[in-house]
C-alpha cells in the first residue's frame, strides 16, 4: 500500500470529506480500512488519533482510533469489517469527531507555546509531552522553575493567544530549514513540517494544529512535580482550563462555606484551625497519659504478682484505638518486669479485634508466637518480636 495522503495537514478545520476508493486491512492484529488520503489524524508526536466515523460500500463503520504504519499508511480502526466488504474503487465519506480534533489541536497548540515560553523565561527546556484523553503534561530538563518565572511564562503564552496571531504550517527546503531558528531540532531529515506561532515559535511537528492562535482561548499550568530528576507540568488549555478552573473553585467554595468565611480567606481560616488542632492534640496527649498513669497503678494493684514469675493480663478495652492499645501495653510491661500485657479492643475497620501484647523484662513469654499461634487459629494475622507483637483478628474470634 502506498502512503496516505495527509488531508488535516491541508485542512486541520476539515470535519468531512470524501476518498476516492478503499482498503480492507489490520494494524497489530485489529481490523481497520484504508484510504489513500484521510482527514483523520493518527496517534503520534504525543498527541492522540481521531475517532469518527465512515461510509464505506453503504455501511457506516465507528471509526474507534487511527494509527499509522511504518510505511506511512494510515489506519482506520475500526470494530469489525462487515462480512462481504473488500477493496473497491468506490468513493467513502469520513467525519472526524470535531470537538475531540479541535480540543486536539488547542492543547497541542498550547504545548508548543508553553514549551517555547518556559524556554525564554525560566531557562527550561522541554524533553517530551503527552497530550492525554484528559490530561496534558511536559517534562522540562531542570529540576525546579521558580514561581515568578512561571507565571511570567503562563502569562506570556495567555498574551499571545489573546494577540489572536496567525499559525502555519510551513514545508521548507533544506536551504530554508537550516535559517530557521528552530525551538528543536527535527526528528526526520526529508520533508521536514515546521509550525509557527507568527512571531513567537518555530517547531516541526506533524500535529494537527489552530490555525489562530484566538482560538485556543487559554492556557493554564495546574500542577508542578519533581519526575525522574526532571520537572513535569500538567497543564490544560481551552475547555480544559475551563473546567479545571470551574473545579477548583467549586472546591474552594465548597470549603468557604464550611469554614464560614470568603474563598480568598479559606487559608487563614485553615491555618487557625490548625493551630486549634494542635493545642487540642496536645492536651489529649497530656490528658492520655495522666489517665494512662492511674490506669496502670489500678490494674496492677488488682494484680499482683503471680508466684511463677509472669503474670499474664488480659485486658479488654472497649474505645481504646491502637495507639492506646500500644501505650497501656507499653506502661504496663515497663512498670512491672513480670507482667506480660495482653490488650485488645474492637476494630471499627473490619469489626474483628485490634490486638497487642507486651511482656515485661523478667517475663517468660513469647510475644510473637503467642500472636502468630492466634492469627493461625482463628484467621487473623498478625506478627513482631518475643517482646511485643501486634495482629489483628476476624469477629466473634476468640484470643484464647
Amino acid at each position: 500500500m502506498q502512503a496516505t495522503r495527509k488531508l488535516y495537514w491541508e485542512d486541520p478545520l476539515a470535519a468531512r470529506f470524501e476518498a476516492p476508493s478503499f482498503a480492507v486491512g489490520s494494524y497489530e492484529g485489529r481490523a481497520s480500512v484504508v484510504l489513500p488520503e484521510t482527514i483523520f489524524y493518527p496517534e503520534g508526536g504525543g498527541q492522540l488519533g481521531d475517532t469518527g466515523a465512515l461510509t464505506v460500500g453503504g455501511q457506516r463503520l465507528v471509526v474507534l482510533d487511527t494509527q499509522i504504519d511504518d510505511a506511512g499508511v494510515i489506519h482506520h480502526l475500526v470494530d469489525s469489517i462487515p462480512a462481504g466488504l473488500v477493496d473497491a474503487q468506490r468513493p467513502v465519506a469520513g467525519e472526524i469527531d470535531v470537538a475531540r480534533r479541535r480540543d486536539h489541536m488547542a492543547q497541542h497548540t498550547a504545548q508548543h507555546m508553553l514549551s517555547r515560553a518556559l524556554l525564554d523565561e525560566a531557562r527550561a527546556p522541554t524533553v517530551s509531552s503527552r497530550l492525554g484523553a484528559t490530561s496534558c503534561t511536559l517534562d522540562v530538563d531542570v529540576s525546579r522553575i521558580d514561581e515568578a518565572a512561571l507565571h511570567r511564562a503562563e502569562d506570556l503564552v495567555n498574551d499571545v493567544i489573546r494577540g489572536d496571531v496567525t499559525v502555519r504550517s510551513l514545508f521548507p527546503t533544506a536551504e530554508e530549514l537550516a535559517r530557521m531558528d528552530l525551538r528543536r531540532a527535527p526528528k526526520v531529515s526529508a520533508g521536514v513540517r515546521v509550525i509557527e506561532v507568527e512571531g513567537f515559535d518555530l517547531t516541526p511537528c506533524g500535529g494537527t494544529h489552530c490555525t489562530r492562535t484566538g482560538q485556543i482561548g487559554l492556557v493554564r499550568v495546574a500542577q508542578v512535580e519533581r519526575y525522574k530528576g526532571k520537572l513535569r507540568l500538567t497543564f490544560g488549555a481551552a475547555k480544559r482550563a475551563l473546567d479545571d478552573a470551574r473545579a477548583k473553585d467549586g472546591a474552594l467554595t465548597s470549603l468557604a462555606q464550611r469554614l464560614t468565611c470568603g474563598p480568598l480567606d479559606v487559608g487563614a481560616a485553615v491555618a487557625k484551625l490548625q493551630t486549634e488542632l494542635k493545642q487540642r492534640t496536645d492536651a489529649l496527649a497530656h490528658a492520655r497519659g495522666e489517665l494512662l498513669d492511674l490506669l496502670v497503678r489500678e490494674i496492677l494493684a488488682a494484680h499482683p504478682a503471680d508466684p511463677s514469675g509472669t503474670t499474664v493480663l488480659r485486658l479488654r478495652r472497649a474505645h481504646d484505638d491502637v495507639g492506646m492499645l500500644r501505650s497501656l501495653a507499653g506502661k504496663l510491661a515497663t512498670a512491672r518486669a513480670d507482667v506480660v500485657a495482653l490488650c485488645s479492643s474492637p476494630d471499627p475497620e473490619s469489626g474483628g479485634s485490634l490486638v497487642v501484647a507486651q511482656r515485661g523484662a523478667s517475663a517468660a513469654f513469647d510475644c510473637s508466637a503467642w500472636m502468630k499461634d492466634v492469627a493461625t487459629r482463628t484467621g487473623g494475622r498478625g506478627g513482631g518480636k518475643p517482646d511485643r507483637a501486634e495482629g489483628r483478628i476476624p469477629p466473634g474470634a476468640d484470643l484464647g
